[in-house]
C-alpha cells in the first residue's frame, strides 16, 4: 500500500480539525468584539447627539416663554418647532432597541435609563403643552391684562383659560415623571443634565399652575358674577412678621366686573386692641404665638399661614367696620419697587419720588426719618397706597413688566392672597401668592425658617440672616438626621440706642435693650420629626415645640446686639419615610435671607444614636404691639 492509499490515524485527523476551528473561533471573537464595538459607538454617537439636542432645548424653551411675553408670534412660533424638533430627535434617539437592550447592563444601564426618560419627558411636553401656548401666544396681547381706566378685560382672561389647562396638564404629568427619574449611580454628566431638564420642568409647571389658577379665579375674584371686596395690607419687613412685616396701612379695594377703585382705608394700628382673639386660637398657635395673633391687626402674620392671617384680618375688618370682605391682599415695599418697573416713578408727595430703586430704602428706613409721628407715617403710606394703586390702574403701564414683577415678587413671598371663597381658595392654596408654609412633597423633607420681631420696633431693616440645612442617614435604623443653622447679624450702627428715633428702637418698652434687635426664630419641620438638641452660640438651651399644621415647629428667642451675631443649631431626627433631599421656605426680609441646602450632613456632629430622644421645653415671649 502507497503512503497515500495509506488510511489517516484519527490522531491526525484531530490535529486538523482543530486546526479548522481554531480560525472559526478567531473569527467569532472578532465578530463578537465588532458588535460589541458597534453597540458601544452606536450608542455613544446617539447618547452625544440626543444630549446636544436636549440640553440645546433647555435655553429655547426659555427663549420661547421670553418671546411669549414679548407678544412676538413669529419667532414664538419658531422657536417652538425647533424646539418640538430638539425633543421629537432626542426621543427617537434613545428609544432604539439597541439602547434599551443595554438599560440592563450594570453600570451603564441606569445611565442610559435617565436619559431615556428625560428624553421622553421633554417629547411629551413639546407635543402636549407647546401647541396650546403657542396658540395663545399668537391671540393673546399680554397688555390685555393691564387695567385701562381702572378696568380689566376679563373676556381676555376668560378666553385662555382653555389653552393654559391644556398646557398644564401635560406639563404637570411630565412634572410627575420627573420626580420618577433615578440618577443614583449615573455619571455626573448624566446626572447634570437630567438635572437641568427636571429643574426646568418644576419651574414651567410652577408657572403654569399660577397662570391656569389666575385665569380660573380672576374672572370670579374681580367681579364677574357681582361685587367683591378685599383688604389690601402693605407690610412692612422693617418689623418682621413670619410671612413678611407687620402690616401698616389699610385699603380696601373694590371689584366689579373687572373694575377696580380704592373704597377705604385705614391702618392696623387705628385699628386697636380686640381685647380677646376674634376667632378662637388652636392650642398649638396659642403655644407658639400667643393671644396676640387673634387681639391685633399687627400680629395676623405672626403665623406663616397665610390664609390663617387672612380669616383673622377679615375677621377684625368686620368687627371694627361691619364691612365682611370677600378676601385679603398683601405686599411688601420690595414687591411695590417691583411693580414700579411698570408704572414708572410715582409722586407720592412730601417731596418724595418713589422709584423702583428708592421705594425699599425710603419705605423701610428714610420715612421714619422725614415723619416722627406715627400717625403721619400712617398717612404717609395711605397715600403711597392710594398714588400707587392709580398708576397701576391708569392704563399707562408696561404690562410685559408688571407680569414678571408680579410673578417676582410672589416668587419671593412678598405677595399674598387669601379668598374667602372656599372653592377660590382650594385653587390658589397650592400657589405662590397663598402658599407661605413649606410644601409637602414626596421627593423632599421641606422645611420652613420664619421670623418673628420682638423688639416691637423697626429694627429690622439693619437685620441679616443666614440659614443652612443639612441632612443624612446616620443611624443604623435608616432615620434621616436634618440640621438646620440660622445665623442673625445687626448691622445697626453701633450707637443705635441713641442715634436712632425711639420709634426705630423701640426704647426698650418691650423688654429689648434699645438698639438691641429681637427676633423669635421659628423652625417648621416635616411630620413627626422630632427636635431633639437646640444650641444657641455652642450652648443647649430649652426650646419651645408644637405640632400645627402638619409639621413640628421649634421656636427659640435669638437677640442680637449692634455689630453682632448670633447662631442657632437644631438637630432634628425624622421618621424613616422623610427623603434626605431638603427645600426650604423661608420669611422675606428687608434684605434677602441667604440660604444653602445640602444633602450631606457630618454624622460626627449629630449624635447618631439609636435611641429616641426629646428637648426640653420653654418658653418664648410674645410682646405686645404699640
Amino acid at each position: 500500500m502507497s503512503e497515500i492509499d495509506q488510511p489517516e490515524l484519527p490522531r491526525e485527523r484531530g490535529r486538523r480539525a482543530e486546526g479548522r476551528r481554531r480560525p472559526i473561533a478567531r473569527w467569532v471573537v472578532i465578530g463578537v468584539v465588532l458588535l460589541v464595538l458597534f453597540v458601544v459607538l452606536w450608542v455613544s454617537v446617539r447618547a452625544l447627539i440626543a444630549r446636544d439636542q436636549l440640553l440645546g432645548a433647555v435655553p429655547l424653551a426659555q427663549k420661547v416663554a421670553a418671546s411669549a411675553l414679548k407678544g412676538d408670534d413669529a419667532e414664538v412660533k419658531a422657536d417652538a418647532a425647533e424646539l418640538k424638533s430638539r425633543a421629537a430627535n432626542a426621543a427617537a434617539l434613545t428609544s432604539d432597541p439597541i439602547w434599551r437592550a443595554l438599560e440592563i447592563v450594570p453600570g451603564a444601564g441606569p445611565n442610559l435609563t435617565a436619559f431615556r426618560q428625560s428624553a421622553q419627558m421633554i417629547h411629551s411636553v413639546a407635543d402636549g403643552a407647546l401647541p396650546p401656548l403657542v396658540r395663545l401666544a399668537s391671540t393673546l396681547d399680554i397688555d390685555a391684562f393691564v387695567p385701562k381706566n381702572g378696568q380689566i378685560d376679563l373676556t381676555t382672561v376668560a378666553a385662555a383659560a382653555p389653552a393654559l389647562s391644556e398646557a398644564r396638564s401635560a406639563v404637570d404629568a411630565a412634572a410627575i415623571s420627573a420626580e420618577k427619574i433615578d440618577t443614583a449611580g449615573t455619571i455626573p454628566q448624566i446626572s447634570s443634565a437630567v438635572g437641568q431638564i427636571t429643574s426646568l420642568i418644576g419651574q414651567s409647571s410652577t408657572i403654569l399652575d399660577g397662570l391656569d389658577t389666575a385665569a380660573a379665579v380672576l374672572p370670579p375674584m374681580l367681579g364677574v358674577d357681582g361685587p367683591r371686596n378685599y383688604l389690601l395690607l402693605s407690610l412692612n419687613n422693617a418689623e418682621l412678621r413670619a410671612s413678611g412685616g407687620i402690616p401698616g396701612a389699610i385699603a380696601v379695594v373694590s371689584a366689579d366686573d373687572g373694575r377696580l377703585s380704592l373704597t377705604g382705608s385705614s391702618s392696623a394700628s387705628a385699628l386697636g386692641d380686640f381685647g380677646t382673639p376674634v376667632l378662637p386660637l388652636t392650642e398649638p398657635e396659642h403655644t407658639l404665638y400667643g393671644e396676640i395673633l387673634g387681639q391685633y391687626m399687627q400680629d395676623v402674620n405672626f403665623t406663616p399661614d397665610f390664609a390663617r392671617s387672612g380669616e383673622f384680618a377679615q375677621a377684625m375688618w368686620e368687627k371694627r367696620t361691619g364691612q365682611k370682605v370677600d378676601g385679603v391682599v398683601a405686599l411688601d415695599p420690595i414687591a411695590l419697587g417691583y411693580l414700579l418697573r411698570a408704572t414708572g416713578a410715582v409722586d407720592a408727595g412730601n417731596g418724595v419720588t418713589l422709584t423702583s430703586s428708592n421705594a425699599a430704602k425710603m419705605l423701610l428706613s428714610e420715612v421714619y426719618s422725614r415723619f416722627a409721628e406715627p400717625a403721619d407715617q400712617d398717612v404717609f403710606f395711605a397715600g403711597v397706597t392710594g398714588k400707587v394703586f392709580s398708576a397701576l390702574t391708569s392704563g399707562k403701564v408696561n404690562g410685559r413688566q408688571l407680569v414678571e414683577s408680579l410673578a417676582m415678587g410672589a416668587e419671593q413671598g412678598r405677595i399674598h392672597v387669601w379668598s374667602a371663597h372656599p372653592d377660590e381658595q382650594r385653587r390658589l392654596r397650592d400657589t405662590t401668592v397663598s402658599q407661605s408654609l413649606p410644601p409637602t412633597a414626596r421627593a423632599t423633607s421641606d422645611f420652613g425658617v420664619y421670623l418673628n420681631d420682638s423688639t416691637g420696633a423697626k429694627m429690622g431693616y439693619y437685620l441679616r440672616a443666614r440659614t443652612a440645612i443639612a441632612s443624612g442617614l446616620c443611624r443604623a435604623d435608616l432615620k434621616p438626621n436634618f440640621q438646620v443653622s440660622v445665623t442673625l447679624k445687626s448691622v445697626a450702627p453701633a450707637d443705635a440706642a441713641t442715634s436712632l428715633p425711639e420709634y426705630v428702637t423701640g426704647g426698650g418698652n418691650y423688654g429689648v435693650d434699645p438698639g438691641t434687635i429681637g427676633t423669635n426664630v421659628y423652625i417648621y419641620a416635616p411630620k413627626d420629626a422630632l427636635a431633639y438638641s437646640v444650641k444657641v452660640d455652642g450652648v443647649e438651651v430649652a426650646f419651645t415645640a408644637a405640632h400645627i399644621d402638619g409639621h413640628s415647629v421649634v421656636a427659640i428667642p435669638l437677640p442680637v446686639t449692634p455689630g453682632a451675631s448670633s447662631h442657632v443649631v437644631m438637630q432634628f431626627l425624622g421618621t424613616r419615610s422623610d427623603p434626605t433631599a431638603v427645600s426650604l421656605v423661608k420669611t422675606p426680609m428687608a434684605s434677602a435671607m441667604q440660604t444653602s441646602v445640602d444633602d450631606y450632613l457630618d454624622c460626627g456632629a449629630v449624635q447618631p444614636r439609636n435611641t429616641e430622644v426629646s428637648g426640653a421645653l420653654g418658653t418664648i415671649s410674645h410682646p405686645t404691639p404699640q
